[in-house]
Parts: C-alpha cells; structure tokens; sequence
C-alpha cells in the first residue's frame, strides 16, 4: 500500500497548517529525519499528517528557500489522492482555510461512482479530493471511515507514458487497470490548453485498494527545465510498504521522480 507522499517545503509550519486546517489531516509530533531514503532531507524538520483508516500519510519536510512549483505543470511526482467522504464539503473546508481550489467538485471517472476537487498544496503539489461512492469497474479502492482518509493514489506527470509504467510495472505487483485519451480538466487548465484537450492516462492497481496513476504530459512540458532535486519542491518521493523489493528508485521518464519500498 501506499505508506506516504513526502512534500518538501521551505514553511512546515505553514504547510501543517495548510493539510490540518484545509484538509484535515493530523499531524503528529515533529522529528528529525534520519537514515531515510533520500540523503538531501537527512536532519530536516519534519511532520507526518494522516487521516482516518490504513493507508498513506502525508511526510511533509522543510528545506528553507525550498521553491514551490505551479501545481500539475512539471514532471514528476504530480499530485496525491485523498479520500474524502464528501467532495463538496471536503473543497469547502479547503478554501475556507485559505488554499486554492483549482478545480471545483464534479464526477469523474466511469460509471459516476467518484466525485472529485483539486487544491493546490501548500509546497507547489497538486492534492486531489477525492469522494469513493462505488468504485469504477476493474478498481479496487477505499471506502471512508470518517470524514478524511488517506492518501490511495499517487498521480505521476511523465515525458514517457510507456517507460514510466513499464518501470513501475516491473518493480511493483500493480495491475494495469486503464489506458485512455481523456479531457482532464484541470491539466487544461494548469497547461493552459483549450477545454477538451485530450490527455493520455494510465492507472495501475495496488494491493490494499491503492493506485499510482500516469499522466502524459505534453512534449513541451516534458522538454523544459522542471524539479530535479529536492529543493524543487513539490512532492519528491512516494513510499510503498509491501511494494515489492526494499529500496529506492527513480522512475524512468518522469524527471527524477523518486518510489521507496519498505
């Protein structure tokens, strides 16, 4: 399952405010990070943020003079998927503590089972606010035990559709669930591309009802300068537990995109 989606950010203060006040995650005590995957975080102050039931935390990291990206504009780690019992009052609460709503709650996916909103997050990542009615066909994915869950999927932005799956594929026990051209509206909307543009998705199942899904991002999105280190920004590493072999590595084409199995 997914464990957790690490933020960098140059204000864990502000960013803790943001996921407990707008999201309505919990954090828990403040540490220091040691002997983690990714050296450039080693000492930094840091807060694991979780909702209700099993399933991914937010690890949020401070690096001071840390950039935040424009949401859904780079490659790499995009966004991550909360569960949500109810979309609508879920965006509610986002805005009413300040964070900015990209998209506003409609349904998504096939069959009319989910709702969704997207915000942006405090460290420049995109964070999805996702309500689980009925899951589409070929999905396995979480119901709510309360108003707020956890992180059940990770939204990758790749150059390479292809090679990042097949990397993802070859190391993880995923289930290649979709594949498809859609007009995602708020990629549009963050590219700056007409309504109904049609973007490439491909979702991949996980054990314990969580998901990683691919985006295709333009060519000339994949072609410039985007997040190549930890003090880009953003969401820098995704953790599996029990995703196959122990380890870190980095996702082929989806600039420096990092995954960690515990």
């Amino acid at each position: 399952m997914i464990d957790s989606v690490t933020v960098v950010t140059a204000d864990l203060d502000a960013a803790v405010a943001a996921y407990r006040e707008g999201v309505g995650l919990e954090p828990g005590a403040e540490h220091r990070v040691s002997g983690g995957p990714v050296p450039e975080l080693e000492g930094r102050r840091s807060v694991v943020l979780s909702g209700t039931g099993a399933g991914g935390a937010v690890r949020a990291v401070e690096i001071p003079g840390a950039r935040a990206p424009e949401p859904l504009t780079t490659l790499g780690w995009a966004a991550a998927e909360i569960l949500v019992a109810d979309a609508d009052e879920a965006t509610a609460r986002a805005r009413a503590a300040g964070l900015r709503v990209l998209v506003e709650p409609r349904p998504v996916g096939a069959g009319g089972g989910l709702r969704a909103a997207q915000v942006a997050g405090p460290a420049g990542e995109g964070v999805y606010l996702t309500q689980v009615d009925r899951a589409p066909e070929g999905f396995t994915l979480p119901r709510p035990s309360g108003p707020v869950g956890p992180v059940f999927i990770a939204v990758l932005a790749s150059g390479d559709l292809e090679t990042s799956r097949a990397a993802l594929e070859e190391r993880l026990p995923a289930r290649r669930v979709t594949d498809h051209r859609l007009p995602v509206r708020v990629l549009n909307a963050q590219l700056g591309r007409p309504d109904g543009t049609l973007h490439r998705i491909s979702t991949l199942q996980l054990p314990e009802r969580c998901a990683v899904e691919v985006d295709q991002y333009p060519a000339d999105v994949a072609a410039a300068p985007g997040r190549r280190s930890p003090r880009d920004g953003g969401i820098v590493l995704v953790t599996l537990r029990g995703g196959g072999p122990s380890g870190v590595w980095n996702v082929s084409g989806a600039g420096g995109a990092l995954m960690a199995s515990i």
